[in-house]
């Protein structure tokens, strides 16, 4: 897809151009993964703690790429589509390469599969979602 620059006045009255839509409810979801995990390492460590290290480390990894993603996008960074897409792309696979390890079988799978989904979903709405670039990178489609 072409994009083009968007205007001062597109800028000032495109609604594109202002956080909202379902790139708000993304933000809002990550929002509160990173207040549910930093919350429950605080307040009850010793169920993170029994899930084992593999485990832990996805769970921290989930809260720390939710904190970068809130704050990315509060600060309008350009390279939070993509910097987001990395993330949850590794947060797959290390996920895929625990479930490899602990020989959890098809269960794992199928969980692994549709985490795949959602997250093919998520890389392509940021990489060529109206509002993402908009709001990101400030630029519309190319009439």
């Amino acid at each position: 897809m072409a994009w083009r620059d968007m205007t001062e006045q597109e800028l000032a009255t495109r609604p594109e151009a202002r956080l909202g839509g379902a790139l708000l409810w993304v933000v809002l979801a990550a929002a509160v993964v990173c207040v549910v995990a930093i919350g429950g390492a605080l307040l009850a460590f010793d169920q993170l703690r029994g899930i084992g290290v593999r485990y832990t480390i996805a769970v921290g990894f989930a809260g720390i790429w939710s904190a970068v993603f809130v704050v990315m996008t509060l600060l309008r960074l350009p390279a939070t589509p993509m910097v987001a897409s990395a993330g949850f792309v590794a947060w797959i696979a290390y996920r895929f390469a625990v479930a490899l390890w602990s020989q959890a079988g098809w269960p794992l799978a199928v969980d692994l599969w549709a985490e795949a989904v959602l997250a093919a979903g998520f890389c392509g709405y940021m990489a060529d979602g109206v509002r993402p670039n908009a709001y990101y990178r400030r630029r519309l489609p190319a009439a």
